[in-house]
């Protein structure tokens, strides 16, 4: 019989968000501001747009966008018209943005494993329903079927081609996908 982990998720979820409400609210912020500074801490520089915002997060873009422009007006990001397309805009922490992440990410509670294969299970099931409910595969780069190992500390990106650092394999990629199953 297979068990169903839902409610175990649900509620490390529940108590995850509850933390980062609280420290939010400590350092006078929105939770969703802090949800915004975590992701674009986190990410790599193929998903620090806007579209990736509001996909990972699960928010509208009108959401997204007034919580942007506010940041932007607090001075805890900085938003600037892509290099590779000019239609594009690419979001960044600014030294503000990057320090209150910082207070943040020290206040929350670690949620860390020391079996492999708790993370592997939980990567998996990440897998899942992000396909079955047709979202972007958002997760980390060094997970991803396209992350190729040159050595220990160089990486290339099967996908774009692009040399990568082994701190760029531990960001998070919209353009992840998992081996498969």
């Amino acid at each position: 019989m297979k068990e169903s982990i839902a409610p175990v998720l649900e509620r490390l979820s529940s108590l995850r968000r509850a933390a980062l409400r609280r420290v939010a609210a400590n350092l006078e912020i929105q939770l969703i501001h802090a949800e915004i500074l975590e992701y674009l801490a986190l990410c790599n520089h193929y998903s620090n747009t806007p579209q990736a915002v509001v996909e990972y997060l699960s928010q509208t873009k009108g959401s997204i966008s007034q919580s942007l422009k506010l940041m932007e007006g607090k001075g805890l990001i900085f938003r600037k018209v892509s290099k590779e397309d000019k239609r594009s805009l690419r979001l960044s922490l600014t030294a503000k943005g990057r320090r209150r992440w910082e207070q943040i990410s020290e206040a929350l509670p670690r949620m860390e494993v020391a079996d492999i294969s708790v993370s592997n299970c939980l990567e998996r099931l990440l897998q899942s329903l992000q396909t079955q409910q047709g979202n972007k595969g958002f997760s980390i780069c060094h997970t991803c079927r396209y992350n190729e190992s040159l050595d220990d500390s160089h990486f290339r990106c099967g996908l774009t081609g692009e040399d990568l650092s082994l701190s760029d394999t531990q960001k998070i990629c919209r353009e992840h996908e998992f081996a498969e199953l």
